[in-house]
Parts: structure tokens; sequence; C-alpha cells
């Protein structure tokens, strides 16, 4: 659904990617990579066909059948594994997905948790009554898309990845509480970050978000640009998040450098990041 009564709007469409629960054993990968996010592309529903349609060219132009998989095609595995197998042919796909992605009509928002660092700050305060991550990823991310929809004088459609019964669930339950209640994060220190009151979510956010499988196309193209976004977290340079960057494909591009730490792409418990942003901040 990517309108809502005859009127354009924008259409958020949400991949997660990590650990959610906050109490599951930590095993970093490399880099000291744990992290829970959720994140995808933003994009304006007139646009939806584009976007789709590049999808399609992009597979025609490679003869690829299966859906697109970022984990496979990074690991060269199952239906990918032919990137590992004919380097040429690997190579020429894997250039070829960057640049149609970096083209897409389209802007990459999340928000990427550290878990470790959550887990740091959270539980000697909360303990078990700390919540899953994906309660704090969905709140962010939505509410900073909801913004840029609000300014455009546009509504916003949440599609979310279906995953599993419970999780689909909890997503409903937040997207409720989104239209029901006020920001449930401490004032004290989220007032910086200028949420939006329950009023204007309500006049801006569809009432229910939609789920979609792996075989949506613009849902393939949210899930391959999630990955590149975490990483750039722990990674600044690179490479796949650095194209998305100096594309102007990261919502960060639509907004002064003073908004992007309040409304921009979110990591959150990042706090060596942190430190080394209010840093350079202060040194400009």
């Amino acid at each position: 659904m990517a309108e809502q009564d005859g009127a354009p709007s924008f259409d958020l469409y949400l991949d997660d990617s990590g650990t959610r629960c906050p109490f599951k054993p930590s095993r970093p990968t490399g880099g000291g990579m744990d992290w829970f996010a959720l994140g995808g592309l933003l994009l304006k529903s007139e646009d939806l066909a584009a976007i789709e349609s590049a999808h399609n060219s992009l597979c025609g132009r490679h003869g690829i059948t299966s859906p697109l998989h970022s984990a496979k095609i990074r690991a060269k595995k199952k239906e990918f594994a032919w990137i590992g197998s004919d380097p040429a042919r690997g190579s020429a796909f894997l250039q070829d997905l960057e640049e149609t992605i970096c083209t897409l009509p389209a802007h990459v928002i999340a928000c990427v948790v550290h878990r470790p660092g959550y887990n740091a700050r959270y539980d000697s305060k909360y303990g078990t009554k700390r919540w899953s991550l994906c309660k704090t990823a969905y709140r962010i991310a939505v509410e900073r898309a909801a913004k840029i929809a609000n300014e455009a004088g546009r509504r916003i459609v949440v599609h979310v990845e279906r995953t599993g019964k419970t999780e689909d669930a909890m997503i409903r339950a937040y997207h409720s509480e989104m239209l029901t209640l006020e920001s449930y994060f401490d004032s004290k220190t989220s007032h910086k970050y200028q949420p939006m009151s329950r009023e204007s979510v309500e006049r801006v956010l569809v009432k229910n978000p939609e789920f979609f499988t792996k075989q949506s196309l613009t849902g393939q193209f949210s899930d391959l640009v999630l990955y590149p976004v975490v990483r750039g977290g722990y990674q600044p340079n690179y490479s796949p998040f650095i194209a998305l960057k100096k594309a102007g494909r990261l919502v960060d591009s639509l907004l002064q450098k003073s908004e992007i730490e309040f409304r921009g792409i979110k990591y959150s418990c990042f706090d060596d990041r942190e430190r080394r942003e209010r840093r350079h901040r202060r040194e400009q």
C-alpha cells in the first residue's frame, strides 16, 4: 500500500539484522561487531515502481532468479556460490549491484544498537527488565522517518520483513504504542532529540504496519543496504558504506550537519564512537 486516500506518501521498508535479545551471550564478530539493527529504504511512494524496475533489470543482466540476500552474497554461498567460483562474473555482478543501489531513488535510514554497550549502560539500572532491542530500534527508526515525512507534508507507511508470529506481534505493539502513547524514552536524556508528540505521530503515521516476505523486491534492497550501515558503525572505512555515503544515499545527506546526530542514522550505545563524534564537533 503505497498511498493513502489518493495522496502520495513515504514508504519505509525495514529489515532486521543481529540479535534483538539483550540476554543472549555476546559473540562479537570481526572488529568487535555485536549488534541489533532495524533499517532499510525510505522512499516516495511514486518511486516504488522505479526501484522494482531497477531490481528486475539488475537480475536480468546477470541471470539471477533467486531473491537477493545480503548474507548469502557476502559469503558467496548457496544460490550465490558462483560469485566465488566464477570471479569475472562475480566481480561484474558486485560492481553492478553497488552502482544500482547507489542510484536508487531512496535513502537509507536505520537504528543500530551495539549490544555490549546497551547492556553496560542499562543492566545495572534495569536488570531483567531491559527491553528487547527491537523496541528501541523500531521507535527511533520510524520516528526519524516520520519527521521527514511530516516536513514533506506526507504520511508514512511502514513495511517490515515478516520474521515470526512473536516478533511480528512485537512490531505491531510498538507501532500501536507510537500512535497511542507519548515517547517512552527518559525525557531527561531524550529531549535533545526533539521527540514527536503523540498527536504529530498520529497525524503522519499510517495506522498499521505492513509485512513483506523475502520475495519483496524493495525489501531485498533494504536487506542489502542494512549491513553496510551496521558495519559502518564499527568500521567507518568499510567500502560499501563509503559508497552509499558518497552517493548521497544515506538519510544523513538530507540533513544539516548539526541535525545528523539527532535525526540521521542512529548508532546507539556506541560509547567510543559517541565520544569521538563529540570531540570532532568541538574541534570543528
